[in-house]
């Protein structure tokens, strides 16, 4: 129901932009130029503001929403994953420093079986959870920070799952800065095509571990 809660959204963002046009209600490209005109530091301060926004859990396809409008679809998608990954990074550090020894004196039955899901197949996971359209990323992140998981197999399998959504958030972004209906539609049909490969993903997954 979550995806197609995203999908809805965003077709009636694609809708909305191609019928009334986005320069006629709402400075994009204004904003696109004024992050622009700041050059690096600019997208120094894009990247900080985006890791604290997601790291107490903003939506990072709005992250790559505003990076599509600022700059475009590559580096739009470049400059927020970073921000993403930094922010779920924050977040599991934090986690782990101040809150994972308490909650695990609190509630060692809960850490045990936290534990116990994330033994094996990892990667899989994790990945599985990334590609879900709308999904805990706050909570994910958090709960983490108080399991044993390894940080590198946690980040590499975040870094490839948050690339389809935010690609499609920042061609979004890009084409209502742009005016490009074109990219409006080829984003909705790229984020169809996002939500059938998190589907399929985790049906393979939880037929897999019922298998075991």
């Amino acid at each position: 129901m979550a995806g197609v809660g995203l999908l809805l959204l965003l077709v009636i963002i694609v809708v909305g932009s191609i019928v009334f046009p986005p320069a006629e209600w709402i400075p994009a490209e204004q904003w696109g130029l004024a992050l622009e005109s700041k050059g690096a530091l600019g997208m120094g301060v894009f990247v900080l503001v985006g890791m604290l926004a997601t790291s107490i859990g903003l939506p990072r396809q709005l992250v790559a929403f505003i990076a599509g409008i600022a700059y475009g679809v590559s580096m739009g998608v470049v400059l927020s994953l970073c921000a993403a990954l930094l922010g779920c990074y924050l977040t599991v550090r934090v986690s782990r420093r101040f809150l994972a020894r308490h909650i695990g004196q609190r509630y060692p039955k809960f850490i045990s079986t936290l534990n116990g899901l994330v033994k094996d197949d990892v990667f899989a996971k994790v990945l599985a959870l990334r590609l879900q359209p709308l999904g805990t990323n706050l909570l994910t992140n958090v709960c983490v920070g108080f399991t044993s998981m390894p940080l590198i197999s946690f980040m590499s399998a975040s870094a490839v799952g948050y690339v389809p959504q935010m690609l499609v958030f920042a061609l979004l972004g890009s084409g209502i800065r742009l005016g490009s209906n074109t990219q409006l539609i080829l984003s909705a049909v790229l984020m169809v095509i996002s939500i059938l490969i998190g589907l399929l993903v985790y049906r393979r997954h939880s037929q897999r571990d019922k298998e075991f």
